[in-house]
């Protein structure tokens, strides 16, 4: 990322030093934002029309303050996009981000709780309650620059320790720093330290996202109960609040109370529609529940919404397809066939999956044959695509395979992701129900508890050699390992502490800090919120200080 153009520094104006992006899809509207900034002396704005143009702009410049309209266009809100620029680590700690509403909306924008912006703006404003707003948010945020490097660096542990400092001095923004406190220790799922640091917010103040921080904490540390009576008693209070919904879906589906999940889920959706998570966590809810009629309305908005964000993947024209096969409809399954190899013509992820989902269309409608030479076809493919296809790919294939009795096939993908997942609950849960779904709910159940049994014994098995010091040994075997399973972050992270606990004791060894390096920075890219990974992050960087290789650094 790179930071903000050179500005002039011919004197200390506030406005004069800040890199502004004003995100709104009426021309006028952002020509008359920059006159107001450039009369309070800003010089630098950029302009984004649409959601997309601001996540590339995000990416690619440190902004200081961002102004962004409500309405986005396509039923996209500045809200959801906040959400996407926070998940990404797009935005720097100490940047501003404000938005701009009419009255009919902004009832939405105060009740986001966790999720909240700096501040709002009414529509009509004049430039002096811009202003008045802007400084007092600049202000506070001027005192999250200690941890920008940090967070920016995924190395949340250090930023976590920072926020702690900050809080003991009992300053003016202490409550502030509680907050970043508790959102990234929930970042990292250390629940633990949010649980803490949430409470002590609420032993000063009843304030809605320390209770949604605190109904998360305890979700994570298995107190369903207790958080779900948390997440209700907040929509009791205030039922805008949009993200206790779907919190409380997630805690009424993993309890294997469908009907209230797709309940809740289905309020939410009709309140705020334009939420890719949730249409597509009422789209699968709905397929488990039977629901046919309403899968596929979810899974068509889930369509509609991700082509106008970073979402969009072919897996969504599956899973929709999928959805119209179940019901019959078959015309409707043509025309999402034809959408996705349209779509995709230049991608060959997106075109191998259309020849799966065309097989299994050819195989609903009594063509076996071509559904054969399809299947085939893409199993041969399949071999060379596996490194870059996704896990809801894979599973569409598995799904194929299993449907049209190659169940051999179907068990040697299922087994792969289990193998590479196999510490993941919320992927095993998912992969569950796909068994479920296929009526083959009792085999791969097995399926998963033997893999998963397969991968803990081998990983225990390098970890006591590591322990009791035969750390070549250790390392051979989690290499091994990892040949076998290339996407275990868990046999990444394992390997990588085996060549720490070597190099510590016996010194330096270029190839295996070089491996260890070259993975670390492989999690860092995909799993940077990994809790062991954090803790590893700062044994690596101490180490290489200790050894003075700071060209080894992450």
């Amino acid at each position: 990322m790179k930071a903000a153009p050179a500005r002039s520094a011919a004197y200390d104006n506030p406005y004069a030093k800040r890199l502004f992006l004003i995100i709104d899809s009426l021309p006028q509207m952002q020509r008359a934002l920059a006159m107001t900034l450039s009369s309070f002396g800003a010089n630098t704005v950029e302009y984004a029309s649409k959601a997309s143009d601001a996540l590339a702009k995000m990416a690619k410049y440190e902004f200081d303050v961002v102004l962004c309209d409500y309405d986005l266009g396509n039923g996209y809100d500045g809200l959801y996009l906040f959400e996407e620029i926070r998940e990404r680590n797009l935005l720097k700690q100490s940047c501003v981000f404000m938005i701009v509403t009419g009255e009919r909306r902004a009832q939405r924008v105060i009740s986001a709780a966790e999720l909240a912006p700096d501040d709002y703006l009414l529509k009509p404003f004049t430039g002096e309650v811009l202003r008045d707003r802007l400084e007092r948010a600049m202000r506070k945020r001027e005192a999250f620059r200690l941890v920008d490097e940090n967070i920016l660096r995924h190395d949340y542990l250090s930023a976590i320790e920072t926020c702690g400092r900050k809080i003991e001095e009992n300053g003016e923004f202490a409550l502030d720093f509680m907050r970043l406190k508790g959102s990234l220790a929930l970042k990292i799922n250390d629940f633990d330290t949010a649980r803490d640091a949430y409470m002590q917010v609420l032993r000063l103040r009843p304030a809605t996202w320390a209770k949604m921080g605190l109904a998360k904490s305890l979700a994570g540390l298995k107190s369903h109960d207790e958080a779900r009576l948390l997440f209700e008693a907040v929509l009791a209070d205030n039922n805008q609040v949009m993200e206790a919904y779907d919190w409380l879906a997630r805690l009424y589906r993993g309890n294997h109370d469908l009907g209230r999940a797709q309940h809740t889920l289905q309020t939410a959706a009709d309140m705020s529609p334009v939420v890719f998570r949730r249409q597509q966590q009422l789209a699968q809810v709905a397929v488990l529940n039977h629901d046919l009629a309403a899968a596929e309305a979810a899974c068509q908005q889930t369509l509609d919404i991700a082509k106008y964000t970073w979402h969009r993947s072919p897996t969504h024209y599956a899973a929709l397809l999928r959805v119209q096969l179940a019901r019959g409809d078959n015309g409707n399954a043509v025309r999402t066939l034809a959408n996705l190899k349209h779509d995709y013509r230049y991608n060959e992820e997106g075109e191998w999956l259309a020849g799966v989902m065309d097989s299994q269309l050819q195989a609903k409608n009594g063509n076996a044959d071509k559904a054969r030479e399809l299947l085939e076809a893409a199993g041969e493919r399949f071999k060379q695509l596996a490194p870059k296809l996704d896990q809801e790919s894979q599973l569409e294939y598995a799904r194929a395979c299993y449907q049209q009795g190659r169940d051999g096939q179907g068990n040697a993908v299922m087994e792969y992701l289990v193998r590479n997942h196999h510490d993941d609950e919320d992927m095993l849960e998912h992969f569950g129900d796909m068994f479920e779904e296929i009526g083959l709910s009792q085999a791969g159940r097995q399926l998963i508890a033997q893999n998963v049994k397969s991968v803990l014994e081998l990983n225990n098995q390098a970890v006591r050699e590591a322990q009791s010091g035969q750390f070549d040994a250790a390392i051979e075997r989690f290499v091994k390992a990892l040949d076998e399973m290339p996407q275990n972050v868990q046999i990444m992270l394992n390997l990588i502490n085996a060549v720490l606990a070597y190099v510590s004791q016996n010194g330096w060894h270029e190839s295996h800090m070089r491996r260890a390096y070259e993975l670390l920075g492989k999690v860092r890219d995909t799993a940077p919120t990994n809790n062991k990974f954090q803790k590893i992050l700062q044994s690596w960087r101490l180490l290489v200080d200790k050894m003075d290789k700071p060209q080894w650094a992450l």
